[in-house]
């Protein structure tokens, strides 16, 4: 999906990654991430949001939740994040990143309430009033007062499965009125997921019935004298889209994919936030039909559809169909098809470039600085952010402190 943007606007990704590779320096089944270029996205991403009043959370599940990675988007100007689930809070909490928004889009556990009270973040999301109940007694036995959005969800908003749940319209201001009773929170807005869509057919960004979702719901809440003037309106945050949700009353954005510049909209127009991440394995094995990369990175929603194959560091790739596997399987393979495949070396290396969601999958994840000059791998780390040592496996605590 991204390998012809890569190859034009960030070429030095691509051959680094390959150079590394071929050394030994970075193993197959690996995300290799551009710290730099991540980190001038960022900045773009940040002045983007202020330019338009918006509050950025940095969306960290793409590039593995990973912490180095975290550190340079929070010193570019986004300097807080939101984590999905508490897995990632507790990771990034760890490595003295801010919390801005947690609990959103999976609840807080039980038993995970203290530790959330304790990060400090700017808000908790709760899916209805007894999750607000839960925290309000956490937060009044710490004699503290936590900022709360509340999910909203009508029939005929759109979400993805698994990720369904959220006070309806017609009870939104009862819910909200006695959430905000409650002492040791204080109920200050509305979130949703997903608030815009790519549109295939237009090759652009629209709203979803979400976004007006969540501008009644925070009108009525409002109006019944609560002040919840947050409205947070994830997905698809970018600079292109940051007008239209500014336009449509949001306050606060969580750019994610923009980041290593892998928005759908970054595959086919040239925006000011550059390719910042690519997957690198190699060739394991061919038939008579097809050629075999070793995976276990691509995610089943990528639509990657092209990879390049390279014999050796500098010489000029093969380009190749990429044949995705049903969601179902799991991906020991990639599957490459091509006249000849038997005319690729075994040991070759394979790039990939499309949108990830590394966090999911079972792969690497390389942080490689200086990629325009000298690179330097900065770091080799697990898919959900844990710092890998020399035999990549996990280092312990220390990781922590070496981040």
């Amino acid at each position: 999906m991204f390998i012809d943007v890569t190859r034009r606007r960030n070429p030095r990704l691509i051959e680094a990654a390959v150079e590394l590779h071929q050394a030994g320096r970075i193993p197959s089944n690996c995300y290799v991430i551009d710290l730099d270029t991540v980190a001038r996205n960022a900045g773009i991403v940040a002045a983007a949001a202020a330019s338009h009043g918006l509050t950025p959370y940095q969306m960290t599940k793409q590039f593995g939740r990973n912490p180095l990675v975290a550190r340079a988007v929070a010193d570019a100007g986004i300097e807080k994040v939101v984590a999905v689930d508490f897995e990632e809070a507790r990771l990034l909490h760890a490595h003295g990143l801010r919390m801005g928004h947690v609990g959103h889009l999976v609840q807080v556990p039980e038993h995970e309430l203290g530790l959330a009270a304790d990060m400090e973040s700017d808000f908790l999301t709760v899916f209805g009033y007894d999750q607000a109940a839960r925290i309000s007694k956490v937060m009044e036995e710490r004699g503290r007062v936590q900022d709360l959005t509340l999910r909203v969800a009508e029939p005929g908003d759109t979400f993805y499965p698994g990720q369904r749940g959220g006070v309806p319209l017609d009870e939104v201001v009862d819910v909200a009125t006695r959430i905000d009773a409650l002492p040791g929170v204080r109920l200050r807005g509305v979130t949703s997921f997903p608030a815009i869509l790519w549109d295939e057919a237009k090759r652009a960004f629209g709203p979803t019935q979400n976004l007006e979702t969540l501008r009644a719901a925070s009108e009525a809440i409002n109006a019944a004298g609560v002040d919840a003037p947050v409205r947070n309106t994830p997905s698809a945050c970018c600079s292109a889209t940051f007008p239209m949700k500014a336009a449509a009353g949001a306050t606060h954005v969580e750019p994610g994919s923009v980041l290593t510049g892998q928005t759908p909209l970054h595959a086919v127009s040239d925006e000011p936030e550059l390719p910042a991440m690519i997957y690198v394995s190699e060739i394991s094995h061919t038939t008579a039909d097809a050629a075999y990369s070793i995976a276990g990175g691509l995610y089943p929603r990528s639509r990657a559809n092209t990879a390049l194959v390279y014999d050796r560091a500098g010489a000029e790739p093969v380009e190749t169909r990429v044949e995705l596997d049903p969601a179902e399987a799991i991906d020991y393979y990639g599957t490459l098809r091509l006249d000849d495949p038997r005319s690729l070396r075994v040991g070759s290396t394979v790039v990939y470039a499309f949108r990830a969601q590394a966090f999911v999958s079972k792969c690497f994840v390389a942080v490689v600085s200086g990629i325009g000059s000298e690179p330097a791998v900065e770091g080799i780390f697990t898919s959900t952010g844990f710092r890998l040592g020399k035999d990549l496996l996990p280092v312990g605590d220390e990781g922590r402190t070496a981040s």
